[in-house]
This record gives C-alpha cells, structure tokens and sequence, in this order.
C-alpha cells in the first residue's frame, strides 16, 4: 500500500466561525501546497469549543455553520484534500459534538461517542463508528476524550482501519497538575501500537493545552509534534514494516472478538 501523506493545521478557534473559517482554508491551502492528501483540524475549531472558544452554544448561527461547511468542503475539494475537522450539529433531541469530514466535495460526519462532564451540558453522545476513505486507506474518525475509551479504536480497528484522525480540544485546567500533559501522549502512542495502526491528532494551538498536535506511526513512534499551523509527515501502513506489525494487528482483533463473543 502507498503511504500517505497527512498534516495537521492547529490553531485556537474563537466564537465567531466566520473568523475560523477563514483560518481553516489557510489551512487546506498550506496542506495542499505541502502535498498532504489529507489535513486534520482541533474539535470544534469551526464554531469554537463550549467554555474555551465560545460560552455555549445559545448564539450560535447555525445557518452559517451549515453554509461555511459546505464553502470548505468546495475548497477541499478543488485543492484536492481531504479536511477532517471539529465543528457542532443542531438535532431533533439536542446538539452533537461533530468531527465533520469532507470527502471529495461531501461530508462525512461522527458524534464523538465519549463525553467529558462538560461535553454533557452542551451535547449528546453518538453511538457509531465513522471511516471515510482517502488515498487507499481506511481512516477511522475519533474525538478527544474518545482516546481513553479502547472500544472505540478497537472496533474502528476491526472494521478495516488503516490510520486513526482524531480532532481535539485537550486543554484547561488539570486536577492533577502535569499529569495530563505526561499522560495524554503516552496514550496517542499506545493507541496506535496497540494495533499497529498509525494515529494523527490536531489539538488546540491554546496556552492551556495538555499536549501539542501530533502523528503517531504504526509502532507508536511519534513522528513529529507542532504547536501552530502545518505539521506533514508520511504514514507507513502497518504492512510495509517487519511482519509482527500485521501479526500484532490478527492478534489484537482476534483476542479482541473472543472477549465480545
């Protein structure tokens, strides 16, 4: 399989999506220069996350969000990217905290399905696995706090995952301070080891970030980080090193579905 080339474009997103729009297509046009095939952004980064980049979600223009999706999804597509990034959804029974893929001009969207107490007063949890296709691989969808949960990855992971993209919004006060910082990336690594499948994550560029953006590869060596703006780095799919990686994978799954059964 051919490796792909992913960025990850990071910067702290405001209330005004207007404003965050315009930073996102700097993105997609700096990735596409770049020769990225795919570019993932933080959680809610097109409408400003709940308590950092906005207070709520009350004054929100839905309309608009509605209308700057589909605007970005053009660009991506006339560049010839593929965005992966964090934006919100009004339903019928409440608001989904959303990573919104665009796919060759449509959209592809996941409800983060993990929420944190203050996910809870703003959201709804999703309840599916999401994968979208781009350059031969299969790319499972995840959101921040999902990363803590291994079902999520695991079951992404049996329905033919080749790399993990997960938008978030890591950052605010710790409880426990530092700790966040030292465990959050040894997480992202083990992640990606656990069945060799590589795992890039865009966070927040803010000041109270618990780690910076960064690409995993299917060993679970972390390639490269990035505070601000472009990161690009070649995944290698699990395949194309030593044989124990796919070993590791059957393996994984295979225990994995005998537990479930």
């Amino acid at each position: 399989m051919e490796n792909l080339s992913v960025a990850t474009w990071s910067f702290a997103a405001g209330a005004d999506p207007q404003a965050n729009a315009q930073v996102m297509g700097e993105g997609l046009r700096a990735a596409a220069a770049a020769g990225a095939q795919v570019v993932v952004m933080p959680e809610c980064c097109l409408t400003g996350y709940p308590s950092a980049g906005r207070v709520d979600l009350q004054d929100l223009d839905w309309a608009l969000v509605a209308r700057l999706e589909l605007e970005l999804a053009a660009l991506s597509a006339a560049l010839g990217v593929v965005l992966v990034a964090g934006s919100c959804a009004r339903t019928a029974d409440g608001c989904t905290n959303q990573a919104v893929a665009a796919v060759a001009g449509a959209l592809v969207r996941y409800d983060k399905q993990c929420l944190t107490p203050i996910d809870q007063g703003h959201f709804r949890a999703g309840a599916s696995a999401v994968l979208i296709e781009a350059g031969g691989w299969r790319l499972g969808l995840g959101i921040c706090f999902d990363l803590r949960f291994p079902d999520v990855w695991m079951t992404l992971a049996a329905r033919g995952a080749d790399a993990f993209l997960v938008v978030a919004h890591m950052a605010g006060p710790d409880p426990d301070p530092g700790t966040k910082q030292a465990l959050i990336p040894a997480l992202c690594a083990t992640r990606a080891a656990e069945t060799a499948t590589p795992l890039v994550l865009a966070n927040t560029a803010g000041a109270d970030r618990y780690l910076d953006s960064g690409i995993w590869d299917a060993r679970g060596a972390r390639l490269g980080s990035q505070v601000t703006g472009l990161q690009v780095a070649n995944l290698r799919h699990r395949t194309a090193w030593d044989p124990w990686y796919a070993q590791l994978h059957a393996t994984a799954l295979r225990r994995w579905r005998d537990a479930r059964r």
